[in-house]
């Protein structure tokens, strides 16, 4: 459909929308607001463009059909303030919705749909006594798409109502092996990136919104020691990486089992952040080798004992009961807090 509205959405959403966090509510007169008021009038202007350029009226037609269009917009533009004043409320409190006020704006939302639904129904009643049933059909058409193609738009630029989840993660992990020689490396890391919506001091907890409009609360423990230094709005980046060498220990090497932990945190009046780690080590005996199976039996000093298969291209002829084989999975975990 070539129209000059299509082309006008993205300076219209942005004038309606760009400051979507910020806005006031109706009832105060703001900037914003006759902004919008100004975007709808060309709205208005195009939409109508649009309606002639697909309905070819004949002079009869169009002077029978415009004072109803006029008419039916009008009504039209007042379930359109009741959106507006319904997304400015929504702005208000976002990302901080209490269910109380979410539970109303659904209701209101309900309503608007099913005015608009109703109030479209009785006017192409009154336009199918005007025009041929036909056009009266492409115009509902018509219509449909100008508040599809608005409707999109507005939906990409308000972020879904938040709510309380599991905050996704990226996670990637690789692997890295010698030909020929038992083990090798692996190392998963997996990363979440959310910002600060809320913060309790006296409880030392913060709320913690991803991207994705998800929410979860934690405890900063007594370790962070600049946890103060948290603000509103701050960008917070966690990655936790997990690393497990496995190899075959040479004769006569001391190895023993253990773990040891380091944390390094940052210096007091900066931001929070930090990396914590810890490193265990186990070791298992071998108790038993399969080579048709390609196939080791070990035991662990806790006297539980495990199967592992053998890869392909390490020759088993070479390995014997008895040889000592090193588990050394090393975790840890970053935090750095930015502003926004």
């Amino acid at each position: 459909m070539k129209t000059p509205l299509k082309s006008l959405l993205g300076t219209c959403l942005a004038l309606a929308t760009g400051s979507l966090i910020h806005a006031q509510p109706l009832s105060t007169p703001t900037d914003e607001q006759q902004a919008i008021d100004l975007v709808r009038g060309v709205i208005q202007v195009d939409r109508a463009a649009a309606v002639a350029e697909e309905l070819q009226l004949t002079e009869a037609e169009a002077e029978k059909f415009w004072p109803l269009y006029d008419q039916y917009r009008a009504e039209m533009d007042k379930v359109g303030d009741g959106l507006v004043k319904l997304v400015q409320t929504y702005a208000f409190y976002h990302p901080i919705v209490p269910e109380d006020k979410a539970a109303n704006l659904l209701k209101e939302l309900v309503k608007l749909e099913q005015k608009q639904v109703a109030t479209r129904n009785t006017w192409l009643k009154k336009m199918g006594k005007v025009v041929p049933a036909s056009k009266t059909l492409r115009f509902a058409q018509v219509e449909s798409r100008l508040d599809l193609a608005l409707r999109l738009e507005l939906a990409a630029a308000i972020p879904l109502m938040p709510v309380e989840g599991r905050l996704p993660r990226e996670r990637s992990a690789g692997v890295a092996v010698a030909a020929g020689q038992p083990g090798g490396a692996m190392v998963e890391t997996t990363e979440i990136t959310a910002t600060v919506i809320r913060i309790d001091k006296s409880s030392r907890k913060f709320t913690l919104l991803s991207p994705e409009g998800f929410k979860t609360t934690v405890k900063a423990g007594p370790d962070v020691a600049n946890f103060n230094q948290i603000r509103v709005g701050d960008r917070i980046k966690v990655t936790a990486t997990q690393e497990l060498v496995v190899w075959l220990s040479a004769p006569g090497e001391a190895v023993r089992e253990g773990a040891a932990t380091a944390v390094l945190l940052a210096p007091i009046g900066a931001k929070p952040g930090g990396i914590a780690a810890e490193t265990v080590q186990v070791i298992g005996t071998v108790t038993a080798l399969d080579a048709g199976n390609r196939t080791a039996t070990l035991k662990f000093e806790d006297g539980t004992t495990e199967t592992f298969p053998v890869r392909a291209d390490v020759d088993l002829a070479k390995r014997k009961v008895g040889d000592k084989v090193v588990f050394q999975l090393t975790e840890s975990v970053a935090i750095r807090v930015t502003q926004p």
